[in-house]
């Protein structure tokens, strides 16, 4: 069971939407416009208490709370529901208005409530996410629902309003669940990370590395179809040091930490270049190479490098040369009158 409040500022659109024709079912509401049933009713019955307290921004809260699709709950059941939320919540002398939509596949009500009590008092909203969750979770065991993790301890961030009402609409997940799904699918057992982004890339899906300028290695992101999310935004199972320790790593055991990406290939080449030069390499490192006595050379250094680089010094000094040979010599007149 998930549920999803946000606080506006007029009532009226939120009684429209709550109230759609051939959408949506009234339920309960403690109002006497329930009679009428006309949201312009509603909309002036809520207005007059909104009136008691003019400079109070946000006096709408809206609420909607979903089951799984393959779970089912009695109109009856849902009125308990949203009473026990009420009174949770801290809504105990409050306008309300509680209804079912019928337009989706997974079953959800709404309550649009007033935070404003008849006697002109506030409903406090202090800490009202994490309230609500505890809600949640009670009513989840009263009802034998599927139990939910709270949102600190899912790997998987849940979806937003839009985003679930947009996936339910098309038919199928959003970018958020299909980087979930592959990520999960690409890392069922520990995998280097290159294998790992070319999994991904097989299904359109670029990772990229957040790295600092020290090459520590902070964060990781993912983009599919021109969409980004940084990994702690799908859930906490998905951030950099979570998905090492689901067995990412890196390949020739450099760790992550002190050997960044892009300096990955460089450093093999160096390998290969110095396993056949240990003798000339040692011999670098004496300050000896060739008939060059007493040179100090950069350490590691590959034989083919250094050639190359003594050839062209050569190369640079005879140019010098031949440059200086066709240069016009100066003559000089010799004054008279003065001694050698």
């Amino acid at each position: 069971m998930i549920a999803k409040a946000i606080k506006g500022k007029g009532f009226r659109g939120a009684v429209a939407y709550d109230l759609q024709k051939g959408k949506s079912v009234l339920l309960d509401s403690n109002m006497s416009a329930k009679e009428k049933g006309s949201v312009s009713a509603f909309a002036k019955e809520f207005g007059a208490i909104r009136a008691l307290r003019p400079n109070l921004t946000k006096a709408v809260c809206h609420v909607s709370i979903s089951l799984h699709p393959d779970e089912h709950l009695s109109d009856n059941d849902w009125c308990k529901v949203a009473h026990t939320w009420l009174k949770d919540m801290g809504f105990t002398d409050n306008q309300y208005l509680i209804s079912r939509h019928t337009d989706t596949k997974h079953p959800h009500i709404h309550i649009l409530v007033n935070r404003i009590r008849l006697d002109g008092s506030v409903v406090s909203d202090s800490h009202d996410y994490k309230r609500q969750e505890a809600v949640m979770r009670k009513l989840e065991k009263e009802f034998g629902l599927m139990q939910v993790k709270n949102s600190r301890e899912a790997e998987r961030s849940s979806p937003k309003k839009g985003e679930l009402e947009q996936a339910v609409r098309k038919q199928e997940p959003s970018v958020r669940m299909l980087l979930q799904e592959y990520i999960s699918n690409a890392l069922q057992e520990p995998v280097p990370f290159r294998e790992f982004a070319a999994k991904l890339q097989e299904n359109g899906i670029e990772v990229k590395l957040n790295q600092a300028s020290t090459g520590t290695i902070s964060g990781i992101s993912f983009s599919l179809n021109g969409i980004s999310f940084k990994g702690s935004k799908l859930g906490k199972g998905y951030t950099w040091n979570a998905l090492k320790q689901k067995g990412l790593y890196y390949e020739n055991g450099y760790a992550a930490e002190h050997e960044p990406i892009r300096h990955e290939y460089s450093q093999n080449k160096r390998t290969a270049d110095s396993a056949g030069t240990s003798a000339s390499t040692a011999a670098e490192r004496t300050g000896t190479f060739g008939n060059a006595v007493g040179t100090s050379e950069p350490t590691g250094e590959s034989e083919i490098t250094k050639q190359s680089r003594i050839a062209e010094n050569f190369a640079r000094l005879e140019k010098e040369l031949c440059r200086d040979r066709q240069r016009p010599q100066k003559t000089f007149k010799r004054d008279t009158g003065l001694s050698r």
